[in-house]
């Protein structure tokens, strides 16, 4: 990641606190199997500008980034790297993507220290022009030989309701082994763009080259990984009072989990990043007018 990028997000976004915290009458959600976060914006100006700067680097490996100039980068991201079409109208454009993904990738690599394994850039089609499907990250942090797949899901809307229900719908497929098996797989085409190499997926996805009958389950098993799964929501809720926003969607998450069965086999870590905004419509226009007007990047 870029030092000026990393020095936006420094300005823009920081860690409030973990749930649970008794000291703010945050309980943990309920579904969670680790602390959850929450996270506030300092100013809506400075997340429009963190926004539009971070589809550089969500689309592209470091080496692709230090080679080639960053309004050069832009262009090629917009056409080949991201859904997003100048033709289309406004209400199309809001409902694009790649807003709360490229604040994933942000809020997971200088937050959490999970760097990407491959840019997501690289898995959109520029054929289809559709939005790209599988995990919304693939990154990879180690400690202490644990190696830690962050694979996660994003949700930025203007009703926390939507947010909620749209990410615990797909959460029963999304921690299953067939996913997982699938999305891994999925990889196999990009080890050549890996951005951290040696790791042990390259080891996975080498014996299944060789050996397309080996259980991809059972070889995350024998490499000890862990799934790391969180889920970013950025969403907007009628009062004035933060701690009631927080308060309420963890109310709402709860409300609407009690169905959900996770059948992962491997061990999971799950847990929720709330950050609640104000004129999230507005934001993503003014990131448009940002992409449109061609504004200088950092």
């Amino acid at each position: 990641m870029r030092e000026q990028l990393q020095n936006l997000i420094k300005k823009t976004l920081a860690s409030k606190c973990k749930l649970p915290d008794d000291s703010l009458g945050f309980k943990k959600i309920d579904i969670s199997n680790h602390n959850d976060h929450v996270f506030i914006c300092h100013s809506n100006e400075l997340l429009i500008d963190l926004i539009y700067n971070s589809i550089i680097d969500y689309s592209f490996n470091q080496f692709d980034i230090d080679k080639y100039p960053v309004d050069n980068l832009m262009s090629k991201a917009l056409q080949q790297k991201i859904k997003y079409s100048q033709k289309q109208g406004l209400d199309i454009k809001i409902k694009y993507g790649f807003y709360g993904e490229v604040l994933l990738y942000s809020i997971l690599y200088y937050f959490f220290q999970a760097k990407p394994l491959i840019s997501r850039g690289y898995f959109y089609s520029p054929l289809t022009r559709s939005e790209t499907s599988g995990y919304d990250s693939y990154h990879l942090a180690q400690h202490n030989d644990k190696v830690y797949l962050w694979f996660g899901e994003v949700k930025f809307k203007t009703s926390l309701y939507s947010c909620v229900t749209s990410a615990l719908d797909g959460l029963n497929r999304a921690l299953s082994d067939e996913y997982l098996s699938r999305n891994i797989l999925a990889l196999e085409e990009f080890t050549d763009r890996f951005s951290i190499n040696g790791s042990k997926i390259e080891s996975i996805l080498t014996s299944w080259s060789e050996n397309p009958c080996i259980n991809i389950i059972d070889e995350v098993k024998k490499y000890e990984m862990t799934l790391v799964y969180p889920i970013l929501l950025i969403y907007s809720y009628d009062s004035p009072d933060f701690e009631q926003k927080i308060i309420k969607a963890i109310e709402c998450i709860d409300n609407h989990s009690n169905n959900t069965k996770i059948s992962l086999s491997i061990d999971y870590r799950l847990f929720f990043i709330l950050m609640p905004l104000e004129d999230i419509k507005v934001i993503k226009q003014r990131v448009i007018e940002c992409i449109e007007s061609k504004k200088p990047l950092i």
